[in-house]
């Protein structure tokens, strides 16, 4: 392989390793599964800092030498001659191979150590991957949800994980999604022609967007809904509480009014005003099914906070060894509980 001539000794060590646990992090499962990588990280035998100096010295003298080379043979006669665009290529061509030679150690190092730190974080708070068929996951929730009514033009599951929530009145499993769809547009546009007459033409245009959500059995309440952002097919505010706070961020659309307000207690409103200051372009659907979907704008909701490289090894191994916190899931799922709390004692 070439990363055998490129590479020596400690480097090629470290690299090897690092794609061997990145492909072992992809496949972990458990905590179990997710020891038996550390333990092999922690018994590499050499350094886990990469040495390329070297490389970063050659890469500086390549294009020195190719920019030097080139300006003279340029300077004989004051034009591009054949002779300077193939120095230009070949010159051009070993300094960027040089570049990625002194670059891609670190990249790795970089990639390697958050999909670690990641999976340590999922598992820290109970969530595994699941299985699924994107396009075909996006089907069946787009049946059960109005979230899912967007993107004329395509729809996709990216991520779906599954985790379990245990409150000290509710306890509930559920699963984080991340959403991606298209938007396509015909956009007409005006130009003048090769014999200066105005003529039209039309191109299609392709806008995307993300959501994330979390998606859960809720049981006391249906075709209910707290908009925060545009819900395909909600219809107009079915009752509006008294907060000017609420009102400015959220509509409430229900089967009744009655019901709407019965729901909609004073607590309540507090706690979705407190939910829009953590999470962006809420939507708070539930169906007739009384199955829930939480979803917003945010995509940090399950990144792990920490930063460390495995490069610096005591602290990379004091953040895996710690408990990582996901503070937006955290307030997600306290808000689901807390309102589930709230409306026990009305339904």
């Amino acid at each position: 392989m070439l990363q055998n001539v490129l590479y020596y000794k400690n480097n090629k060590a470290l690299i090897l390793l690092l794609k061997n646990i990145k492909q072992q992090v992809s496949l972990s499962r458990s905590r179990q599964e997710l020891d038996v990588v550390i333990s092999e990280l922690k018994s590499f035998p050499g350094s886990y800092q990469f040495n390329t100096r070297v490389y970063w010295i050659i890469f500086t003298a390549l294009l020195l030498v190719t920019a030097v080379l080139g300006y003279w043979d340029w300077s004989q006669r004051q034009h591009f001659q054949q002779s300077t665009w193939i120095i230009i290529a070949a010159g051009g061509a070993l300094t960027l191979l040089s570049g990625i030679t002194a670059y891609y150690p670190h990249h790795i190092m970089s990639k390697v150590s958050h999909a670690l730190l990641q999976r340590d974080g999922l598992l820290d708070n109970n969530l595994t991957p699941v299985t699924f068929n994107g396009k075909a996951a996006a089907r069946q929730f787009q049946q059960r949800f109005s979230e899912f009514h967007r993107g004329n033009y395509s729809r996709e599951i990216q991520e779906l994980l599954k985790g379990s929530y245990q409150g000290d009145e509710y306890s509930f499993e559920y699963h984080y999604y991340h959403f991606h769809y298209v938007d396509e547009r015909i956009v007409t546009e005006t130009y003048t022609d090769g014999n200066g007459r105005v003529r039209t033409r039309t191109r299609r245009e392709y806008d995307h967007y993300d959501r994330y959500g979390l998606i859960l059995p809720f049981g006391l309440l249906r075709n209910f809904a707290v908009i925060g952002f545009s819900l395909p097919g909600a219809g107009k505010a079915t009752y509006k509480p008294a907060s000017n706070r609420f009102n400015k961020v959220f509509k409430v659309v229900a089967a009744s009014e009655i019901e709407a307000a019965k729901a909609m207690k004073p607590t309540i409103v507090v706690a979705f005003e407190e939910l829009s200051n953590v999470l962006s372009k809420v939507n708070f659907e539930v169906n007739d099914a009384a199955d829930l979907c939480l979803s917003f704008a945010d995509k940090d909701l399950i990144a792990t906070p920490n930063k460390v490289k495995i490069s610096e090894f005591d602290a990379f191994i004091e953040a895996l060894e710690g408990e990582q916190e996901f503070q937006k899931l955290k307030a997600a799922l306290s808000h689901v509980h807390y309102v589930m709390t709230k409306l026990d004692s009305n339904f």
